[in-house]
């Protein structure tokens, strides 16, 4: 029982560093929020592109350079991730 409980934890709290702070727990924003992205995207970038992790990453990516205002970027990632 247990085992299946820690199999069905939510991932949120593993991807939370990528977009909230550890400490204030308040979301990152702009530019922090871009190079955030960015670095998510590259710790995963070694996956296959079928991967599961990979393919949250994009949306990390995107998300993140849409909230730093580079919108022709995130498009350009929306777009792959779809592809």
């Amino acid at each position: 029982f247990a085992e299946a409980e820690e199999n069905n934890k939510p991932l949120d709290p593993a991807w939370a560093r990528w977009h909230t702070c550890g400490l204030c727990k308040q979301n990152h924003h702009g530019v922090v929020r871009g190079a955030l992205a960015w670095a998510c995207w590259k710790t995963y970038l070694g996956r296959p592109e079928t991967n599961q992790v990979r393919n949250m990453t994009m949306s990390i990516l995107g998300n993140g350079l849409f909230k730093a205002g580079h919108l022709e970027d995130a498009l350009s990632v929306y777009e792959s991730r779809l592809s």
